[in-house]
């Protein structure tokens, strides 16, 4: 690993839209959790459709993908070194089944799983965007710190600064086994099933099972987006690579 992969200096307008976009999702999160908890119409328009497909999956999708020419692997999804992934996939999960093993056979304990282990969207948001983009801009030492931070910064009003600051240290060890394989399968889905479902169970909240539904649905509305994203991505580099041919002639 070069230094400069470490650490570096290279901020552009990336580093602003990366942080217009934590806080549009402190205001949506602020807004599900105090000004319209409970309102249904707010959790589908503005908390599903804005922030979870909008915010979290597509902008990014499309940025990463098209725009910077990454595909989705700059998104983190990715099939090189899934070996180690997997590995980190399970110390992590271990570490933190421990804190659930009271929870075991309470009501809405499996719905509660399974409604995390759906939820690739806060996944795809924190390392699939943040920790990427400040790791592009920053190296992947300040991208541990930042992203962090980040994640502190949306949760503003929504936890407790001891909650907030328990969260950062997680995302911290988080990043830590992002960074060396900048594979998304290094946390979602077995890890983040775990380790989500640590953090709901022990606030005292419960997911029911009328919300898994909804939440696969989502999923596989996430899963089209990115499809789409990537196939455009792959049709536009063909096109460009037949382009170049012709011009070359």
């Amino acid at each position: 690993m070069k230094k400069g992969d470490l650490i570096k200096f290279q901020p552009g307008k990336e580093v602003v839209l990366t942080v217009i976009t934590v806080l549009l999702m402190w205001i949506g999160y602020y807004g599900d959790t105090n000004n319209f908890k409970g309102n249904e119409l707010y959790g589908l328009i503005v908390s599903m459709g804005c922030i979870v497909l909008g915010l979290c999956v597509a902008f990014p999708a499309w940025w990463v993908v098209v725009h910077q020419k990454e595909g989705i692997q700059g998104l983190g999804i990715t099939t090189k070194k899934m070996g180690l992934s997997l590995i980190f996939t399970a110390v992590l999960a271990t570490w933190r089944y421990f804190e659930i093993r009271e929870y075991i056979g309470q009501e809405g304990f499996v719905t509660t799983l399974l409604y995390n282990g759906l939820a690739i969207w806060e996944v795809m948001f924190i390392f699939g965007w943040l920790f990427t983009r400040y790791q592009k801009a920053f190296g992947k030492i300040p991208a541990i710190g930042l992203t962090a931070i980040s994640v502190g910064i949306y949760h503003i009003g929504t936890l407790s600064v001891e909650g907030i600051l328990s969260l950062c240290l997680v995302i911290i060890i988080c990043s830590l086994c992002y960074g060396i394989t900048n594979n998304i399968f290094t946390l979602w889905p077995v890890y983040w099933t775990i380790g989500c479902s640590a953090s709901t169970l022990k606030s005292g909240m419960v997911f029911p099972a009328e919300m898994i539904p909804l939440s696969a649905i989502v999923l596989a509305i996430q899963i089209v987006i990115i499809g789409m994203i990537q196939w455009r991505y792959i049709k536009k580099s063909r096109k460009d690579t037949v382009d170049r041919g012709v011009y070359q002639e």
